[in-house]
């Protein structure tokens, strides 16, 4: 079982592309929306807009076959509403760095959260990206969502967004007393003690409850020492706000979680500042 930054979905009505015929130079920085594919209006955009809503997961096989929808078109393409692909991303993020003409990355965060590896790799590749680059939180920066954010130059939220819940959770449901109620024995038949941790139809062990808590203190110091590096803060303060709490956008700031107070608008206008030339966008 996957750690999670943080267990909670987020139900959004953006989608990500996962299978598509396109051919044109600007073809993989597309948007999509609940009313269809939009391309970039202009041949030649300077900064790619990476949208990361939903539920964030590591592959196209972490979704469910019942949480795809497919288009009637000829390509059929099928879009996957309330998730980002982190192997969607890493791709996307790479072509995008290869191409002269992009100059920087806006990345519009509405997330509370998915797989800690699936939030890592997309921090990674932003980071990688190696030019300008402006995250806005919009609903909601949280857990791995955040971790996304941070990655980035630069984090911009609005003074109700919500922020942060720096921490790990492996919480599961347990159903073994109904299991008892209900006259259920499960059969232990595993090649080793900790085989099926996790199983919910059975109480969790002394020995196996150490073993995750060993996994969530790695990953909790993983997360803090990312957050402390990629937003220039001592480890200790990072550390003593890690309790997985979230936080608004104005008390963001005074933790030096965001940068600034502001939204779609402001990321633009300092993006323009920094490289230059009027923005025009193009999407992922």
């Amino acid at each position: 079982m996957e750690g999670n930054f943080s267990a909670r979905t987020i139900l959004f009505l953006g989608a990500i592309i996962v299978a598509s015929a396109i051919g044109s130079a600007i073809a993989p920085f597309l948007m999509q929306t609940a009313a269809g594919l939009l391309a970039s209006s202009s041949p030649s955009c300077n900064v790619l807009d990476l949208q990361v809503y939903g539920n964030i997961v590591n592959t196209r096989a972490d979704i469910s076959v019942s949480d795809t929808l497919v288009l009637n078109d000829a390509a059929g393409t099928v879009l996957t509403p309330n998730y980002t692909v982190a192997t969607d991303v890493e791709y996307g993020l790479k072509t995008a760095a290869e191409n002269p003409d992009i100059k920087a990355l806006v990345i519009d965060v509405d997330s509370y959260g998915g797989g800690s590896e699936a939030g890592q790799e997309i921090a990674n590749a932003i980071r990688a990206f190696g030019k300008p680059s402006v995250a806005v939180i919009h609903g909601g920066g949280v857990s791995a969502g955040y971790l996304v954010a941070a990655a980035a130059d630069r984090i911009l939220a609005l003074e109700n967004s919500t922020v942060g819940s720096i921490g790990v959770t492996y919480s599961f449901l347990n159903q073994s007393e109904k299991n008892k109620k209900d006259g259920i024995v499960y059969e232990q038949l595993s090649s080793g003690p900790f085989k099926d941790t996790f199983s919910p139809d059975k109480p969790i062990t002394d020995a196996e409850r150490e073993l995750i808590r060993r996994d969530l203190d790695i990953l909790r110091k993983d997360f803090v020492a990312r957050i402390a590096a990629y937003r220039r803060l001592p480890v200790e303060k990072v550390d003593a706000l890690a309790d997985g709490s979230t936080m608004l956008g104005a008390q963001a700031l005074e933790s030096g979680l965001i940068d600034g107070i502001g939204g779609s608008k402001e990321a633009l206008a300092h993006l323009e500042e920094t490289i230059g030339e009027p923005v025009s966008l193009c999407w992922q």
